[in-house]
């Protein structure tokens, strides 16, 4: 990664145990809002804007004190940013959780799943605009994991345990896939 957008462990460590807290009453949890962060980050929005911080809380503030929610605020948006210096210099996103996926009870994937689409939702119509069927293919593993669409054709999906475990593996590279789709240059 450029190693000037890389959170500090400490930074990213801190911001974990106050998502994870129930300090955090309104806002995604850790994994949850990593996935959010993606999908800012690869979509058509490419960062996490004013709109897009208060969709995150709920349009609330992260937390009562408010010189905190101000340094929770700027170590989301370093978050952001250093997860679009990852894909931006051509890198691989690595997950902040393991690649499995099970349905029968929800997991950290899953988790990092609704978060990503929490934030597709946020620019339903952007992400769709001209993109219909390759944003259906590319987002189609978030879509199943995550459960929130109730849908016959979906639940199929989901119960296909090696077609499921192919799709959860696919994820990173799917992420790279969208943000091309949306950032890459036409030009070239």
């Amino acid at each position: 990664m450029h190693e000037q957008y890389a959170m500090p462990a400490a930074t990213l460590g801190a911001l974990e145990d106050f998502l994870d807290s129930d300090a955090n009453e309104n806002g995604l949890d850790f994994l949850g809002s990593h996935g959010y962060l993606t999908a800012l980050t690869v979509g058509p929005r490419g960062t996490l804007d004013a709109e897009a911080m208060a969709a995150l809380f709920e349009d609330a503030e992260p937390c009562a004190d408010a010189a905190r929610s101000a340094r929770i605020r700027e170590q989301l948006q370093a978050w952001q940013k250093s997860i679009h210096a990852v894909l931006y210099h051509g890198a691989r996103l690595e997950l902040p959780c393991p690649l499995v996926s099970d349905l029968n009870e929800a997991n950290e994937l899953s988790d990092w799943c609704v978060g990503f689409m929490e934030g597709l939702f946020l620019d339903e119509e952007r992400w769709y605009a001209g993109h219909e069927d390759d944003i259906a293919d590319l987002t189609l593993p978030m879509v199943v994991i995550s459960d929130l669409i109730d849908d016959p054709d979906l639940q199929v999906l989901r119960r296909d345990r090696k077609l499921l475990k192919e799709m959860t593996l696919q994820i990173p590279d799917l992420i790279t896939e969208i943000y091309l789709l949306f950032h890459a240059p036409t030009n070239v």
